[in-house]
């Protein structure tokens, strides 16, 4: 085979980037990048890469990305830790670009409790004309923080040119005991809260943080005063009260579990999920009570995930189901439809794809499941060993040169300047070639000369 040849069947092997990329965190601090071979073979798909190194004292709690060009050199990866930090990355290469402390000071005044430090809840917003990326946190013991950074600093993850960058807090506040779950408006201006003992609760943003700014100068203890403490924030916007009672009247033990702000409502509805297998719709407009409620299955509900249209919110619960609310009617009706197939485990998170009808989540039986959110059906199930706390999915990385192109390239200019010194080579033969025809034609003419004077001049003789 000619060198064309092994360099074509060299390309023919080289495999093409993965269709699809998916990333999970886990509770032993590891993010593991599952990819779906080229051609969406869904079958084979399989955990690919490892980022970080294992350590429980880091484990991650919650897992979000944030890429609005769908680039893999502009996206960013948040895992919150339950450390109370939360640490950034490249969604490239999980290069390490920057982190920041979520939790409230350690206390320098004998002993503080950090088992209120880990990270509940984690989300990237970004508000219409604004220059800034935000990222608010919500810990377990009630600390809420948002912190922000240039946008084109914070998306420039490319491993050309990276660097650390630098998360300026903005806001700090202490809301409620026992948190269990947050959200932020889509214009990062109210944040939804809810817990243990909590009903749902909504603070503004700005206006509490400047409540709490004047609390602790007022007081004497700002947030970077020796004590470390946090001032609390003022009275919320708004506070909602529990569904209906129950047959024999009795109200359920306050207890929020999942909180999601509806898309294209303008930051004014709520839905909550709770401990009971309840769903409360809250519209801050029409009053406290919910304007829907719905009770679905027999376990707590465990997270929800809005549709960008807002149409419908994917929910899932403790006992493994995960369905959608139909939420084009609301709030006059609402109900849960469009089970997904096969799915199992308590549903610890869920991930829509950004431009495909594609659903991922991960559940307590430590599987990654994929499904096609129209058809309900399986495309791929996959083991991960650890228990999974997280997940996302990642955009596809871009084509690269086959491997072993340099080594061909480099073949292909041999070859071109061996061939062109053959060349030479054979030029320099002919010309030596043709100089010693001539040559021996010159001496074997001399020698032939004498010779004919010889017989001329036994002629003359005769």
């Amino acid at each position: 085979m000619g060198e064309g040849g092994k360099r074509k069947s060299r390309q023919e092997d080289a495999p093409a980037p993965p269709s699809h990329r998916i990333l999970t965190a886990d509770e032993l601090g590891l993010l593991k990048v599952s990819e779906v071979p080229a051609g969406d073979k869904w079958e084979e798909t399989a955990a690919k890469q490892r980022w970080g190194a294992p350590d429980k004292a880091q484990g991650i709690t919650r897992l979000q990305v944030h890429c609005p060009d769908w680039s893999s050199d502009r996206c960013l990866v948040a895992a919150a830790r339950t450390s109370g930090r939360v640490t950034l990355h490249a969604g490239s290469d999980g290069g390490d670009v920057g982190s920041f402390r979520a939790a409230p000071p350690a206390s320098t005044s004998g002993r503080s409790d950090t088992s209120t430090n880990a990270v509940q809840a984690l989300r990237f917003t970004q508000a219409e004309g604004s220059h800034q990326l935000l990222i608010s946190t919500a810990t377990l013991g009630g600390h809420v923080s948002v912190h922000r950074c240039p946008l084109e600093a914070a998306l420039a993850t490319a491993a050309a040119g990276r660097v650390v960058q630098t998360w300026e807090e903005t806001v700090r506040l202490q809301t409620i005991g026992d948190l269990q779950a947050m959200d932020v408006s889509s214009s990062g201006r109210y944040v939804a809260v809810g817990g243990e003992g909590h009903q749902l609760k909504v603070w503004d943003l700005e206006a509490a943080g400047k409540a709490a700014k004047a609390s602790s100068s007022s007081s004497g203890a700002g947030a970077d005063g020796a004590d470390g403490a946090v001032a609390k924030a003022g009275e919320p916007l708004f506070a909602g009260k529990a569904g209906k009672p129950s047959r024999s009247g009795l109200q359920d033990l306050a207890h929020v579990t999942a909180v999601a702000f509806v898309p294209g409502q303008d930051d004014k509805q709520v839905l909550v999920g709770t401990a009971k297998h309840k769903l409360w719709l809250y519209d801050m407009r029409a009053g406290r009570k919910p304007q829907a409620e719905l009770v679905w299955g027999e376990g707590r509900i465990t997270t929800l995930q809005p549709q960008p249209d807002g149409s419908r919110i994917w929910v899932g619960n403790g006992r493994g189901h995960v369905e959608a609310l139909d939420m084009r009617q609301a709030p006059a009706k609402i109900s849960m439809g469009h089970a997904l197939k096969g799915v199992a485990g308590s549903i610890r998170a869920l991930a829509l794809h950004p431009s495909e009808p594609l659903i991922a989540s991960v559940s307590l039986d430590r599987h990654l499941r994929v499904h096609h959110s129209t058809k309900r059906s399986s495309l791929a199930k996959l083991y991960l060993k650890q228990a999974l706390t997280g997940v996302a999915w990642l955009p596809p990385l871009p084509a690269t040169p086959a491997e072993g192109a340099a080594d061909e390239a480099e073949e292909a200019r041999a070859a071109e300047e061996q061939a062109e010194d053959q060349e030479e080579e054979q030029d320099n033969g002919r010309g030596a070639r043709g100089k010693g025809k001539h040559s021996s034609r010159d001496q074997a003419g001399a020698r032939s000369k004498p010779q004919g004077n010889k017989k001329d001049s036994k002629r003359r003789k005769q």
